[in-house]
């Protein structure tokens, strides 16, 4: 024996989906064209439960004005209103092909929500007949729907029309599990649950619980409803009445079925009343039989079993015959008592058989196999998702400790070589200054040696001379005077080159003169006037002579030169000056790495001056040495 919930969920659906007509738009509208979509909705669920051929009509303008305006998205809303009433019309074929319609106007809009709304519609009319096979599937779909419109107020509803389902096939246990799931959604979003809705849930939930037996928990749970119950208070009430009916209670049943009647009169649905009236008459049948008060019992069974064809509700038929049987057996009416439990037979049956119930549970499994599975392979794309972002992270973190490593190894070797440059800039300053000092020396020595050491000799000379001329002593010290005077003027040239008294340019010439002069080898000079009148300073003419010097040298000693022309000429605020010899050439390498005194001197001397020397020899093939040397050296 169960309780009122099938009719007034489905009228309720009706009413949630088709007031919803401003709730999903994907489609902008001007507010002529909203409100007349809005008055056809009110149209249609007015008389959808009284009339589906005028809510038909409805559905129909509906549909054509979304269709004249090319509006697909109410083309999709106007498609469901058509499937739905079509579908209580009983023209199945139309209904079904108007629902695939819509789905593919929905599909196209995007709009989930209301091909939520056309999954849920469908299963709850086709569960309303106990077509429970066709119709799960429909309600599962809705809550994938609603799942991906967000939208929770109708995530609640699917799952409620679900537990429905479950409880009109007897699959309680199932009918609870849903229900829980609905208030789960309306407990993880409070804030955006209509109060109607908590009602529908905790209903749903009482009647399984009512039914699987678990009376305490069933009228916890109505007591629960009854604050959110509204003009559905004679539901909540006659629920009550029922499970206390179950408990034995007789008299806590008929207060509140007292109750649930004078509500029912006081405040009664807009839809589903033949429902009401037949569940409400059923169990005051009921229970006035089980206090033996069989008249008024049978009086109220004649009403249950009016109410019960009206509502076309399979489940108010089988309880009508369930109680009419139980009173005519208990008043020895054997006769009418088994026609009445014939009737219940052959309609269970027809609506109930286990081979029903058991598809039932097969796409339930079905649904719950697939949604773990999705589950499954979301968790694995999320999963996937993850590891790819862990792996792009730790890419990235790689590459960043790669690049500050990278980072830190440039500094490092930045500041190495920074330190190096400033090691070696003070050390060349430091060897410049060595250098200079060094050349400065030389240039006070020979001085020293010309004006102090060599004038001194020459007076001593002068003074030896007015000795006795053929004394032998003094002939010796003459003598020894003389030499000693030559060895101080070739200290004193070799500190500086007498050559230098008169520039660079005329000592180079004169260099030149004297190596021609030896006979051996023949030298020419090439010194262009407009670079004659450039001065350097003392101790950086010293270092060009001695350059030049050493090098004619070693093309002479080692290269075995017979010619060698010295070239120098101005080049971009530098100076050029440039040797070449006839010689049979000197190895590159060799010079390099060369462990004499002479070659180092050069290098030497050229890093001194900021300079840079290049050596382009090849055996019998003649040496080319050019050495630039900066302008700015010069006065």
């Amino acid at each position: 024996m169960t309780t009122t919930q099938c009719n007034t969920m489905l009228a309720l659906l009706m009413l949630i989906v088709f007031s919803h007509t401003a709730s999903a738009q994907k489609q902008s509208l001007s507010s002529k064209d909203s409100i007349a979509f809005d008055e056809l909705a009110k149209g249609f669920n007015n008389t959808i439960n009284n009339d589906a051929a005028i809510a038909d009509s409805f559905a129909t303008i509906y549909f054509s004005r979304a269709q004249s305006m090319g509006n697909t998205d109410y083309m999709g809303r106007g498609a469901t209103l058509i499937s739905t009433s079509r579908r209580m019309l009983k023209k199945i074929d139309e209904a079904d092909t108007w629902y695939k319609k819509s789905q593919d106007y929905f599909a196209k809009a995007e709009n989930f929500l209301w091909k939520g709304y056309s999954n849920l519609n469908t299963g709850a009319l086709l569960s309303r007949q106990y077509d429970f096979e066709k119709g799960l599937p429909y309600l599962f779909k809705s809550v994938e729907d609603f799942e991906k419109a967000g939208d929770y107020n109708m995530i609640s509803n699917a799952y409620c029309a679900i537990s429905n389902a479950m409880h009109n096939s007897k699959n309680y246990t199932k009918g609870i599990g849903y229900a829980l799931l609905a208030l789960k959604a309306i407990d993880e979003h409070p804030d955006g649950i209509k109060e109607s809705y908590h009602w529908t849930a905790y209903n749903v939930l009482a009647i399984n619980y009512d039914d699987n037996k678990d009376y305490e928990k069933a009228i916890a749970a109505h007591l629960n409803a009854l604050p959110y119950a509204g003009t559905r208070a004679n539901s909540t009430y006659n629920n009550l009445g029922n499970t206390y009916k179950k408990l034995g209670n007789t008299d806590s049943a008929i207060y509140y079925l007292d109750k649930s009647l004078e509500s029912l009169h006081t405040n009664p649905p807009s839809f589903g009343l033949p429902y009401s009236y037949a569940t409400l008459y059923g169990n005051l049948a009921d229970v006035l039989r089980m206090k033996r008060n069989y008249t008024g019992a049978a009086n109220y069974l004649d009403s249950a079993l009016l109410y019960s064809q009206k509502s076309e509700s399979p489940e108010k038929l089988l309880d009508a015959y369930e109680y009419g049987y139980q009173l005519k057996k208990e008043t020895k009416e054997y006769r009418a008592a088994m026609e009445l439990l014939e009737k219940y037979v052959a309609l269970k049956d027809s609506v109930l058989s286990k081979e029903k119930t058991n598809a039932v549970l097969a796409i339930q499994e079905k649904y719950e196999t697939e949604k773990k599975q999705h589950i499954i392979e979301q968790q694995k794309f999320e999963i996937a998702q993850k590891n790819q972002w862990l792996i792009f992270a730790g890419a990235a973190l790689l590459l960043l400790c790669l690049a500050a490593f990278l980072f830190y190894k440039i500094t490092r070797t930045r500041q190495a070589k920074k330190l190096q440059q400033e090691i070696f800039n003070r050390q060349a300053a430091e060897a410049k200054a060595l250098f200079d000092g060094e050349q400065n020396e030389r240039i006070r020595i020979a001085r020293d040696l010309h004006d102090g050491v060599g004038q001194m000799l020459s007076l001593v000379k002068m003074n030896l001379s007015t000795l006795e001329a053929g004394d032998t002593a003094v002939q010796k010290a003459m003598a020894l005077t003389d030499k000693t005077i030559d060895e101080v003027r070739n200290v004193s040239h070799n500190l500086i080159p007498q050559e230098l008294d008169f520039g660079i340019f005329r000592a180079l010439e004169n260099l030149a003169e004297k190596v021609t002069a030896s006979g051996s080898t023949r030298m020419t000079v090439d010194i262009p006037e407009r670079i004659q009148s450039l001065q350097f300073e003392k101790q950086n003419e010293i270092s060009i002579y001695r350059i030049v010097q050493e090098v004619v040298n070693n093309m002479i000693k080692h290269a075995g030169a017979s010619e060698i022309d010295l070239s120098i000429q101005p080049k971009d605020n530098q100076v050029l000056i440039a040797l070449k010899d006839n010689g049979r050439g000197l190895d590159a390498a060799d010079i390099d790495n060369s462990k004499g005194i002479g070659w180092k001197n050069i290098n030497a001397r050229v890093n001194m001056l900021d300079g840079k020397i290049n050596v382009q020899s090849e055996k019998l093939s003649g040496t080319q040495i050019e050495i630039t040397l900066p302008a700015n050296g010069a006065n």
